[in-house]
């Protein structure tokens, strides 16, 4: 029978906590270099808002369509690409931050009370932000939202919609929130997860790594053969049932979750190399400029995953150690933990003024100035969400007794406050 109590293990006989592994089983330095720090990993939190930028600038320039200029939307493969290749990052990140952040001492129940607490308000108002504007505008020719059913409405309210092989369920209401359904299943199996993870010793992470990893980029060959090909003259080079198996479908996108977890492991055990992160983002660089060489079933997230699986690591060590990055200055850090929001926002915003511009296009440099300011506008509305309604629903019902967070402390050369790293929600 699953512990539903201490789902972690191991107790508190141990000694102190780094993330989630006793001191005992950590090298000297490596441990020093964390105690030292706290287990906060703020640089991860400034690559969140990075992350939520690419959706934010794919989608403003691919679904925006202010451009008069047919030959922008060129850019619209490489855009695609990096869009999907954020989202792959949300999912590895979530793993990491929630692998190294687990405590012996916390519950299923507690945890998935904060998850809920989390996602479900921005949700909520995004959701009724986004059912109000197609019931006023009705569905617009332009943006691949779906006339949805009430059925379809209920399920992504529900954040069930992505398990449905079908358009009209897995972008329906607001778009984006299929990985919002991804990473409900995630956190809903994490308490059953993390005990393996973190009962794999040392000599044997790397294998599993490898077996992981492994598994994620076989998945686009394992859906090409079970999948049809695209019917002649489809808008897309994929089939829908092939399109939802690679990328929306929650179990496969578990893959990158679970990667995530024993990426952190490795790291929590001393065992990632020094690897600079200038290495893993020159291989993104080299996956991106072979784009056109790239079977379309690998531009959805396998061909970026493993340079990424890298990067976040590399980043997690530099503030381990106190070198720290531009990413985990105060702004970045802040625009960060608004990075939810203003995945969740953006959308809305977006449908809304492309409601109110009709059909109408500009020349480059009016359109180009219009998308900076979109851009600008869903980030001020994220932080307006992030503040008014994610941060007082954490403060008030994250914790049993609506016990606040503690206060950051000081801290020095501008870097973030030590305190504890908020996992995050795509």
């Amino acid at each position: 029978m699953f512990p539903w109590g201490r789902y972690w293990g191991g107790g508190g006989t141990q000694g102190r906590l780094m993330g989630a592994v006793p001191v005992s089983q950590c090298g000297g330095l490596f441990v020093a270099a964390v105690l030292s720090r706290g287990d906060r990993l703020p640089s991860l939190t400034g690559f969140r808002f990075l992350l939520a930028g690419v959706v934010l600038a794919g989608h403003v320039l691919t679904l925006g369509r202010f451009y008069e200029d047919q030959d922008i939307y060129e850019a619209a493969d490489v855009s695609a690409m990096a869009s999907a290749a954020a989202v792959s990052s949300f999912f590895l990140l979530s793993g990491f931050v929630l692998a190294w952040n687990a405590s012996p001492a916390d519950t299923a129940i507690r945890f998935w009370r904060r998850r809920v607490v989390k996602i479900f308000p921005n949700h909520l108002v995004t959701w009724t932000l986004m059912l109000g504007l197609l019931m006023a505008t009705g569905t617009l020719a332009s943006l691949p939202v779906p006339d949805p059913g009430w059925g379809e409405a209920v399920r992504n309210l529900l954040l069930v919609h992505a398990w449905i092989p079908d358009m009209a369920d897995f972008s329906s209401v607001n778009p984006v929130t299929w990985s919002i359904s991804c990473e409900a299943f995630f956190y809903f199996l994490f308490p059953l997860l993390i005990r393996p993870v973190r009962a794999v010793p040392a000599r044997l992470i790397w294998p599993v790594i490898a077996l992981v990893a492994g598994l994620v980029v076989a998945m686009p060959a394992v859906a090409t053969a079970v999948t049809d090909e695209a019917d002649p003259g489809s808008w897309s080079p994929l089939s829908t049932e092939r399109w939802w198996l690679i990328y929306f479908c929650p179990p496969v996108r578990l893959l990158e979750f679970v990667l995530g977890l024993v990426l952190a492991r490795a790291v929590q055990l001393g065992r990632w190399p020094a690897l600079r992160p200038r290495w893993p983002l020159l291989a993104l660089t080299g996956v991106f400029a072979a784009r056109q060489e790239l079977p379309e079933e690998y531009v959805w997230g396998a061909a970026t995953c493993l340079p990424v699986a890298a990067l976040i690591p590399a980043i997690a060590t530099r503030d381990i150690q106190g070198r720290g990055s531009l990413l985990g200055r105060r702004g970045p850090v802040l625009l960060g933990e608004a990075s939810f929001a203003l995945y969740m926002v953006h959308f809305p915003v977006l449908y809304a003024i492309r409601a109110m511009l009709d059909r109408r296009t500009f020349d480059t440099v009016t359109a180009t100035a219009l998308a900076v300011a979109v851009s600008v506008l869903c980030v001020a509305v994220s932080l307006l969400l992030w503040r008014g309604v994610e941060v007082p629903m954490m403060r008030r019902f994250a914790r049993p007794g609506g016990r606040s967070v503690p206060s950051a402390r000081p801290a020095p050369d501008g870097q973030a406050a030590p305190l504890r790293q908020q996992d995050p929600a795509p």
